[in-house]
């Protein structure tokens, strides 16, 4: 698959470049358009890996047809001769980036990702594909469907907004805590959540085919799961894939009518794995004293991640700390595209990192880039975070 100018035209002279580029938008633009060639090549008819369409297709999606222009012109100024198509970017998303022939402005950490493993996205890749989404370059990726279709299905399932909110941890939760259904279980959930669209089709029903697949097991399934984190494996000897999951395999048996739903890929990738850091959280912070500390999941319907209130003795309110909790691989993409939401009330914000992420560098990376963009954000690693809550609570058990 070859384009040249347009998508991969050899580009005329047009005083472009006369600024200094960004490379990290030129590998955001790249991954978004490799999520968009595998979201076609999921919903075609056949089976393909990307570099292996048939040129006569189509266009390539747009963002990889601005990432490769923007690549061009990169190795344009270096005198790389390169790329010289299609193919040679698509074999080069195979390598880490600083094997790539165009030398990229990235962090040390960045350069050694990959965008592609095997056929499929790596970590770094799914990520930066969906901060780029998030920037309007390619919409309506998997992701955005299923966080959509939540989203709607927690607003038709709420008279007030404390309903809503309730229906949305809800449903939040079960993507976190749940990634795999018997069908029994969804008609159970369905019948506490009846809300339907305007066609009358049942919101609950559509988020769950949106986020999940069915695989037929008329007579019950015997599935081997993760003890930790649910997702299913492949082995009984082999360790949990999740980043910073350290569970192993055991047995789980489900009853089923006609079988049992599972999260597919961009499920667990944006919405179980990353909500794992969240769920330990969670956890940690419910185990203290209740008439301490009160958890607030997913305050303004996930403006931040939680809220921690903490009792405060003759005090007409309690003292709020806000928190966002962030599993990325990139520091400096997550730097980049993190937004601080200022408009609920609180003490102190806090974004908070999984501890399996949280080296030197990675700290360090992360706050250049949140440098003087946003303010009033303390960044904490999710060991350090539990630990400033218990002895905050400690503080308000001896006031009390």
């Amino acid at each position: 698959m070859t384009i040249s100018p347009q998508a991969s035209e050899t580009p005329r002279h047009s005083g472009m470049r006369d600024v200094c580029p960004d490379d990290y938008l030129t590998v955001e633009l790249l991954c978004a358009g490799l999520a968009k060639i595998r979201l076609d090549r999921q919903q075609g008819p056949a089976e393909q890996v990307p570099g292996s369409r048939d040129p006569n297709a189509g266009l390539l999606p747009r963002a990889w047809r601005t990432g490769f222009t923007r690549l061009w012109w990169a190795g344009h100024h270096q005198t790389a001769n390169w790329p010289q198509d299609d193919l040679d970017v698509f074999a080069a998303c195979r390598r880490p980036m600083r094997d790539w022939p165009v030398r990229l402005a990235l962090s040390e950490a960045d350069q050694d990702q990959s965008l592609l493993e095997g056929g499929e996205l790596s970590g770094f890749s799914e990520q930066a594909a969906a901060l780029a989404a998030k920037a309007d370059v390619e919409a309506e990726l998997v992701e955005n469907q299923i966080f959509a279709q939540l989203l709607a299905t927690a607003q038709a399932n709420g008279r007030t907004e404390a309903e809503v909110q309730r229906a949305y941890v809800e449903l939040r939760l079960m993507h976190i805590r749940e990634p795999v259904l018997s069908d029994l279980d969804v008609l159970r959930r369905a019948q506490r959540m009846p809300g339907t669209s305007a066609s009358g089709e049942p919101h609950f029903k559509e988020l769950i085919r949106v986020a999940y697949r069915f695989q037929h097991a008329p007579a019950g399934a015997i599935l081997r799961v993760c003890d930790a984190c649910g997702n299913p494996m492949p082995g009984v000897n082999s360790p949990c894939a999740v980043p910073g999951c350290r569970g192993s395999a055991i047995q789980r048996k489900l009853r089923t009518l006609e079988g049992y739903w599972v999260q597919h890929r961009a499920t667990r990738r944006f919405h179980h794995d990353a909500g794992l850091v969240e769920a330990r959280l969670f956890d940690g912070i419910t185990e203290l004293p209740h008439d301490l500390v009160r958890l607030e999941e997913y305050p303004g319907l996930d403006s931040w991640d939680g809220a921690v209130w903490f009792h405060r003795p003759g005090s007409a309110s309690d003292e709020c700390w806000l928190f966002d909790a962030k599993d990325c691989v990139s520091a400096t993409l997550l730097g980049r595209r993190f937004n601080c939401d200022y408009q609920l009330r609180a003490t102190r914000r806090f974004l908070v990192v999984a501890k399996h992420r949280a080296t030197p560098a990675y700290l360090t990376d992360l706050s250049r880039e949140l440098d003087g963009r946003v303010n009033g954000l303390e960044i904490v690693d999710e060991d350090a975070f539990i630990h400033r809550v218990i002895e905050r609570s400690r503080q308000a058990g001896q006031r009390a």
